[in-house]
């Protein structure tokens, strides 16, 4: 008899545990093998994972190695689409992709929101959404410098600029890079309450999220412009810059270094370390199988203020002007702020 009485409170709490595993939203960050922005996929995913209370996938159409643009790194997926039949996904977050009309995975976004699936799409994740169907009568924002293009390919769609997020119906878009990580804290305070989001953002020293957004600030100017020119055509300031992982390294952290020093226009931000590197959360990252002979700078991984860190690094790299170039790509609120850490000259 006692043997019988520990075996079934074994099975009991292993059908507890079960159970509650399986209360938990199932969240499906969608990645393509072809190029998927690094910020737009690890700031949700490492949201996500630290609050505990949702399960969240990097999948993709198969488990191939996916490329983290626009600097040099892969990423494992967790998931392929085909592995989700078993467990379909409560939440789909949409990146920024290289190949942005893709009718495969644009009839599995219309099938997935048919039946019932929200889903949100990050930055320039909206020209996918659009592409496949799903904004049309909606309302929607972008990335600021897709939204006059959208606006004339997508008529269908109200396209605005005055918030960092819109959500309308079961879909969700966000303006520029840096508005994932408020968008995703949302997110998490929809899926799991307020007292979860407020503790994962402060373990993560985000602030806290706030939809209003002046889109209008953000254009390209002349002088910015030249300065951007300047930076391609001078080849030989061009510099390979490393950002070395360990063991253990912070999602946010990486995916916005690769990806602000690969925007400058006058670096190449490239993973470095192992060949292989396992994150804070478990997602297996891969360098370039044959990276530069020798890098011109290293860039280690910022924190806190991840963002705000990383135009500083930038800015005493190369100057204010190709910080707050940086800045304006992200989409960052520190671009409308001059005497921030991306506008000091």
């Amino acid at each position: 008899m006692p043997r019988l009485t520990i075996l079934l409170a074994v099975l009991a709490a292993a059908l507890s545990l079960a159970g509650a595993a399986a209360a938990r939203p199932l969240v499906a960050i969608l990645a393509d093998a072809r190029g998927t922005v690094a910020t737009d996929l690890m700031a949700p995913y490492a949201i996500l994972a630290e609050s505990g209370a949702v399960d969240v996938q990097v999948v993709s159409a198969t488990r191939g190695p996916v490329r983290l643009t626009p600097g040099y790194a892969w990423v494992r997926p967790q998931a392929s689409l085909a592995d989700l039949a078993r467990r379909p996904p409560d939440v789909i977050i949409v990146p920024a992709l290289e190949v942005e009309d893709d009718p495969a995975r644009a009839a599995w976004l219309r099938d997935q929101l048919a039946r019932g699936a929200r889903i949100m799409s990050i930055c320039n994740g909206a020209r996918t959404l659009a592409a496949a169907g799903l904004l049309d009568g909606r309302q929607a924002t972008v990335h600021w410098y897709s939204r006059n293009e959208m606006r004339k390919r997508h008529p269908k769609v109200r396209w605005r600029e005055d918030r960092r997020w819109v959500t309308d119906g079961p879909i969700t878009t966000t303006a520029g890079i840096s508005a994932g990580e408020p968008a995703t804290l949302q997110l998490l305070r929809e899926l799991a309450g307020e007292d979860v989001m407020r503790a994962t953002a402060a373990r993560l020293s985000l602030p806290l999220p706030d939809s209003r957004h002046d889109g209008a600030a953000y254009r390209l100017t002349l002088g910015a412009m030249r300065h951007a020119a300047f930076n391609r055509l001078a080849f030989w300031t061009h510099e390979d810059v490393a950002v070395p992982l360990s063991p253990g390294f912070d999602e946010i952290a990486f995916g916005t270094a690769i990806d602000a020093w690969s925007r400058t226009w006058r670096s190449t931000a490239w993973a470095s370390g192992a060949p292989a590197t396992v994150s804070r959360h478990g997602l297996v990252v891969y360098r370039a199988q044959t990276p530069p002979g020798r890098f011109d700078r290293r860039a280690p991984l910022p924190r806190p203020d991840v963002m705000l860190n990383t135009f500083a690094q930038v800015r005493r790299a190369y100057g204010g002007a190709t910080a707050r170039f940086v800045a304006l790509q992200f989409e960052h609120p520190s671009f409308e702020h001059p005497g921030s850490a991306a506008g000091r000259r």
